[in-house]
């Protein structure tokens, strides 16, 4: 299923996307209960099992991805002109909701840096030395993941601006595949990491290139990095357009997975996740080790080749707009506005 989050006025529900429009899952699935297995109160019973928040969602687990299932299939036999228990709409189109981030405000939201072997290399513009330093870091086997993490609050939508603030002049964009935690997990063991996952999504690290390496005298700045500043400006989250969940994608290195990001067309990332260094499982492993990861939170996992230090005037100026897609699970697309 691929899964969004709308808001209808001000509430938010959870949603499934079929075709191109997104089926209200808590409205279809109260009528599925009514209609077919006669539950009195099948409002209450539809909510404690499809609630609006995706948090929740998520941590009702394999019952409640049967549950939405069951819904989808109900409404798309009686057909698109369906009406919920109280006359509602249960299929929209996208003109008529507001489409958030899956997670909106997820617990946690970790990063993975430079965890693709052709973006830590993509400096050296030598075919050869670069193929040389990849060839010496796969050597190396590296095993323990570069971490930051950025604030939940920083996470925005689909249809959110990306935002240059006034402190910036080397605004980047990095297109990312996002792991969202489906199940309750500590000390969780790399062969058993999948079980975890509830599913994936496309997230773009937004970056502030000149304030995460911040040009100061003191060496020990120069010698370090302000990941918190550097990645954690408004809007620097972007996430979505859906959670597409684990069982489309059983393994996302078979196939590889692919990231693509274009600025006003131009094609600027092109990889896939058969470059990645550290992969999902590990990740998981590593986090866990010590860390409660809860249903919602999320993991980005690093970014291909191609971000903007690599192209002439390539940081991202106001009036720009950014492409981020996954295709297996969607793109995002997003304007460049000023603070």
């Amino acid at each position: 299923m691929k899964l969004v989050t709308f808001k209808v006025h001000t509430e938010e529900r959870i949603g499934a996307i079929d075709g191109d429009q997104i089926i209200d899952l808590n409205s279809a699935y109260a009528l599925y209960l009514k209609e077919v297995e006669g539950k009195e109160g099948a409002r209450r019973w539809a909510s404690a099992l499809i609630p609006p928040s995706m948090k929740d969602f998520l941590a009702g687990g394999d019952e409640a991805l049967k549950a939405a299932k069951k819904s989808i299939d109900f409404v798309k036999e009686k057909g698109k002109t369906v009406v919920g228990l109280d006359e509602e709409n249960i299929f929209f189109n996208e003109d008529q909701i507001r489409l958030c981030a899956p997670v909106p405000l997820p617990g946690k939201v970790y990063c993975m840096a430079v965890n693709y072997y052709d973006h830590g290399t993509e400096r050296i513009k030598d075919p050869e030395k670069r193929q040389a330093e990849i060839e010496r870091w796969k050597s190396l086997k590296l095993d323990v993941p570069m971490l930051f993490q950025k604030q939940p609050t920083l996470v925005c939508g689909p249809r959110d601006p990306i935002i240059k603030p006034k402190a910036s002049e080397k605004l980047d964009y990095e297109c990312e595949l996002a792991v969202v935690i489906g199940k309750r997990g500590k000390y969780i063991p790399k062969e058993k990491a999948y079980d975890y996952v509830g599913g994936y999504t496309v997230m773009i690290d937004v970056s502030f290139r000149d304030q995460g390496f911040p040009d100061v005298p003191w060496d020990m700045y120069q010698r370090n990095v302000n990941w918190t500043k550097g990645k954690g400006m408004d809007n620097a989250a972007p996430m979505g357009p859906c959670l597409v969940t684990r069982d489309e994608i059983p393994d996302p290195y078979s196939p590889p997975l692919r990231l693509i990001t274009r600025v006003n067309g131009q094609l600027r990332q092109n990889g896939d996740t058969s470059t990645m260094i550290i992969q999902i499982p590990r990740i998981i492993e590593y986090i866990s080790n010590g860390t409660t990861l809860e249903p919602g939170d999320v993991i980005l996992t690093g970014t291909v080749a191609g971000v903007a230090a690599s192209w002439p005037d390539g940081f991202l100026k106001i009036g720009d707009v950014v492409e981020c897609e996954i295709p297996k699970i969607g793109k995002l697309k997003h304007k460049v506005v000023g603070d």
